[in-house]
């Protein structure tokens, strides 16, 4: 049984570690464009004008297997029977799987005690929106990767960019949407010798470039989520 305090000690130990592994968080927004739902959050867009292509690379993201490549799926308690839609639809096996909320709700404060004060330790490359105040961040990224709208259509190219690099030792985060599940697959993939994470919305308090607000960092609005341990089954 996973349970959610103990699922981000898990991840903490092999950062820890030091050693090359790769973490891509898929939610509900992905799922959604994997289904091809129309969805606009002002962050991202899958429309009917969104080729397939990109689409297909998020399935390929999720389905991809490695022995260090572990993924974050949907929660029963917050996305319903969509959790089991998506944890069968993958194919992954348990011990490859986690929460796609095990950084944020009740374990954001762990993160912040953890992973974020952490970061400072390694060459960070950042892909995050261009519109960010990266100035305020806790840490200072070696490089920053500025994305736009929709980054997993409109900035696919960087994929290849960063490829080109052949870079190591590095640790790559994302806060990109869906393209950090194409860009911490792809990039895995093809060099193994860096770490990855798809770090998701757990910057925004200090980027403040997102499209809108999640309410598990909103800590001066009491907000129901700060305190909320998601539960597996």
């Amino acid at each position: 049984m996973k349970t959610f305090s103990e699922e981000i000690e898990i991840l903490f130990q092999k950062f820890k570690k030091g050693k090359p592994f790769c973490f891509s968080k898929f939610a509900d927004g992905e799922w959604a464009a994997m289904q091809n739902e129309y969805l606009n959050n002002s962050e991202f867009e899958n429309t009917p004008n969104t080729p397939n292509k990109y689409r297909e690379e998020l399935v390929n993201a999720i389905r991809y297997k490695d022995d260090n490549y572990y993924i974050g799926v949907c929660c029963p308690c917050c996305n319903g029977d969509r959790a089991q839609k998506m944890r069968d639809f993958c194919g992954q096996d348990e011990s490859h799987m986690t929460f796609a909320n095990v950084f944020v709700n009740g374990n954001y404060s762990r993160y912040r005690e953890t992973f974020l004060k952490s970061y400072s330790d390694y060459d960070v490359h950042l892909v995050a929106n261009k519109n960010s105040k990266f100035e305020n961040l806790p840490f200072k990224p070696e490089k920053i990767y500025p994305i736009g709208f929709s980054a997993w259509v409109n900035d696919y190219n960087l994929i290849n960019e960063i490829k080109q690099q052949n870079l190591s030792n590095k640790l790559f985060l994302f806060c990109a949407g869906p393209f950090g599940n194409l860009l911490a697959h792809q990039l895995y993939e093809s060099n193994k010798n860096n770490i990855y994470i798809d770090a998701g919305s757990t910057l925004n308090p200090w980027l403040q470039s997102e499209g809108f607000r999640r309410d598990y960092y909103m800590q001066d609005f009491g907000s129901r989520f700060k305190n909320m341990k998601c539960e597996w089954n």
